[in-house]
């Protein structure tokens, strides 16, 4: 299957879901880069750059639900799959022709969206950090990563759906409050009692405490952490020489923002290793012999054999026994040799009874002989 092939196919199959999320994207853009061809004095965030901004946060989100989950629950759940994968490509294939269009299409969508930040005149802080084509571009491949694997899994498209969208929204949280801010060990300043800790310009505040004598943060005295004033009590006792703050330098922007797409990149990668394994190994998609069948199941004809002959042989009745009749033939077959133990004699020849008219005439010439 060539490219243009492959391309029309996935239009084909996806043309709705990628017309939803792409206008959807082509009107953040817009707003984006319009907000940004605009140089106010005052920097400030209209309407449109709001929304763009929330397009922004959430278009991995979209990406994974919309285009990653169905990709392969649909074909599972309508049990499509045995054309789909019966034909001149192998599920491998397919899938990877797939990814492909897909991801290339999210990747440049991304890219795009990745350029505004929503405000008017702004200059790049830490609270744009997302407004970056790198991080638009890791976080839209996770999401299109997530999406494939749990539809894989679930069989369904709206399982997957809501998974993906669960999954990407916690993933995208641990990155952006407990790992993001700590890609580097923070910067850090002192300051005496008699001065106040400032951090420079555009600086991410991280946290403050109090400094020992080795510059060291040490922790507040149990005795003076009341609602009073913990700084005096600190200070009047000697428990520190100061106060200091962590903080990440505006420098850093540009390293953390690659990090980050770093970090989604080798989750991706690792998310695709297992779907791949899977699709090649078939322990995700190959069904069951039930789940093949197309319609409702129906019980197999079992062939009409004949019912096997018995034979019954009914027990000996003693009272039939004695009714027996004494002139019948005993049985041929058995030996009465070897019910008595002797030998017996020759049984005697049988004489043929005479019919009725041989007996009349028998009678008559008896009588003549003895007169």
């Amino acid at each position: 299957m060539n490219l243009k092939s492959l391309i029309w196919l996935t239009w084909r199959q996806h043309r709705w879901a990628i017309a939803g999320v792409g206008t959807v994207a082509l009107i953040a853009i817009w707003n984006l880069w319009s907000i940004e061809a605009l140089k106010f004095a005052e920097s400030s965030m209209p309407l449109g750059g709001f929304y763009a901004l929330i397009v922004q946060t959430a278009f991995g989100a979209l990406v994974g639900a919309f285009w990653g989950a169905p990709l392969i629950a649909r074909e599972l759940e309508e049990r499509t799959y045995f054309v789909a994968w019966g034909q001149d490509v192998t599920p491998v294939q397919w899938l990877r022709g797939k990814l492909i269009v897909l991801g290339g299409l999210a990747v440049l969508l991304a890219a795009l969206i990745g350029n505004g930040d929503g405000y008017f005149g702004s200059v790049r802080t830490w609270n744009s950090f997302e407004a970056n084509s790198l991080v638009q571009i890791g976080y839209a491949a996770l999401g299109l990563a997530i999406g494939v694997l749990i539809g894989l899994l679930s069989r369904n498209v709206v399982t997957a759906i809501a998974v993906t969208t669960v999954l990407f929204v916690v993933v995208r949280i641990i990155l952006a409050v407990w790992v993001r801010s700590f890609y580097w060990p923070p910067a850090r300043v002192i300051a005496r009692w008699e001065d106040t800790p400032v951090v420079p310009e555009r600086g991410l505040e991280l946290g403050h405490g109090y400094a020992g004598s080795d510059l060291q943060p040490v922790p507040a005295r149990d005795d003076c952490m009341t609602p009073v004033n913990e700084t005096s009590c600190m200070r009047r006792t000697n428990a520190a020489i100061g106060t200091y703050v962590d903080y990440q330098p505006i420098e850093r922007l540009v390293w953390f923002q690659i990090a980050e797409f770093l970090v989604c990149a080798l989750i991706t990668a690792g998310l695709l290793a297992v779907l791949f394994r899977l699709m090649r190994n078939g322990g995700g998609w190959k069904p069951s012999r039930a789940h093949r069948r197309l319609g409702p199941p129906v019980p197999e004809p079992t062939p009409d054999l004949p019912a096997p002959e018995t034979t019954v042989t009914p027990e000996p009745d003693a009272d039939q026994d004695l009714d027996a009749d004494p002139d019948a033939d005993p049985d041929p077959d058995a030996d009465p040799d070897a019910e008595t133990g002797e030998a017996s004699d020759p049984a005697p020849e049988r004489v043929s009874e005479p019919a009725p008219g041989d007996q009349a005439t028998s009678g008559t010439a008896t009588v003549k002989t003895e007169g």
